[in-house]
């Protein structure tokens, strides 16, 4: 066994050295060839970096040996393979972007016939969320109005789900997702002239279908985002779960308190709802993917009330027990998430047309 280990560790210590040594020869074949640039010796340059680029070269050093075959067969007005190389370099490195003050300014605009943003941007996402609900019209079962008071309290639940962006260009994007959604508010109803009390928390399970359109920077290392959109919502199941306090109480002395399962009352509301969404984060980049941090605010348009009697004209559940009729409002919620992006780059040439106004946008800039 000590034996098997040993002729395994040496295995991989010689084949460290190989690479390492490989590596070393790729590096001053680079050199070499940089420097037969410099001499005006073009022609022999594909055949030097041929063998580094099929095995040899890391990623880094691949970009720059074609960046500079990419020179050399511009110097050598072979266009077609000028493109070739510059493509093989965004394969190599998708996020590679030249720059007119580091790069040749011919490898600047020919730079400008390609992309490699992705078609579609996949991305997950988990976090927490707080439900506000907004009145419309209050609806209560109380002998004197008046004397109600009503407390709203925000409670924590969460999300999770996914979603892809439709890249439109480099900083623009439409996006859609699939979230799922546990909801929870309390309110406390509070009836001074009964000297009674109604504490209700209402769990609602969701699935949400945002649209948005969508700005983020594309370069850095932290990018930030923001969007604005509609979201379509359907309620699957809504419980409440009921506390009642009766402060007058004959039989109990002073105060008594019941409390019961939990209600079913998804009949008391309305299935389909609408939203407008807004929101923002910051990407942050880890290699070629992204850890996303984001808040997002779904503002409800919908009245979630459907009525206080079930479909076959019964009363809802909690009317006659616990006095409970739910108001007409909308649902709001807050949510902060966290998520993971893996774009699907595909490095391409721009169609002509949209190349050609781009590289005369580029130039006007650039004479500028």
């Amino acid at each position: 066994m000590n034996r098997t280990l040993c002729i395994l560790l040496l295995s991989s210590i010689i084949c460290g050295h190989r690479l390492l040594a490989q590596e070393k020869d790729c590096e001053q074949t680079l050199t070499d060839a940089a420097a037969e640039f410099d001499a005006g010796r073009f022609y022999s340059l594909p055949e030097m970096l041929k063998s580094c680029l099929d095995k040899g070269f890391s990623q880094e050093q691949r970009v720059r040996a074609y960046l500079l075959l990419t020179q050399v067969y511009l110097v050598l007005d072979d266009h077609a393979s000028a493109e070739k190389s510059y493509l093989e370099l965004l394969k190599a490195d998708p996020e590679y972007v030249a720059n007119p003050y580091r790069d040749p300014i011919d490898v600047y605009y020919l730079s400008k016939k390609f992309t490699s943003t992705p078609v579609f941007t996949p991305y997950t996402r988990l976090g927490i969320n707080t439900s506000i609900p907004r009145y419309i019209y209050e609806v209560n079962t109380s002998s004197n109005p008046a004397s109600l008071s009503t407390d709203k309290i925000l409670k924590v639940g969460f999300t999770f789900g996914g979603g892809a962006d439709w890249n439109i260009n480099e900083n623009w994007s439409l996006s859609a997702g699939l979230m799922y959604s546990k909801k929870n508010f309390k309110t406390n109803w509070h009836d001074g002239y009964a000297q009674q009390q109604l504490t209700g928390i209402e769990k609602q399970d969701w699935i949400d279908v945002p649209i948005y359109l969508k700005y983020a920077y594309d370069s850095g290392t932290i990018r930030p985002f923001f969007y604005a959109g509609v979201a379509a919502n359907f309620l699957l199941s809504a419980h409440l779960s009921p506390n009642q306090i009766d402060y007058n109480s004959p039989l109990f002395g002073s105060q008594k308190a019941s409390q019961g399962a939990d209600l079913n009352i998804t009949s008391m509301r309305n299935s389909i709802n609408r939203s407008l969404i807004f929101g923002g984060g910051v990407k942050y980049k880890i290699g070629k993917n992204f850890l996303v941090a984001e808040a997002s605010y779904m503002a409800g348009l919908s009245n979630q009330t459907k009525s206080v009697y079930t479909s076959n004209g019964q009363l809802a559940p909690g009317v006659i027990q616990y006095q409970y009729a739910s108001p007409l409002f909308r649902l709001d919620n807050l949510s902060i998430s966290v998520g993971f992006v893996q774009p699907l780059y595909n490095p391409r040439k721009k169609k002509r047309v949209v190349a050609g106004v781009l590289e005369k946008l580029h130039l006007k800039k650039a004479v500028r």
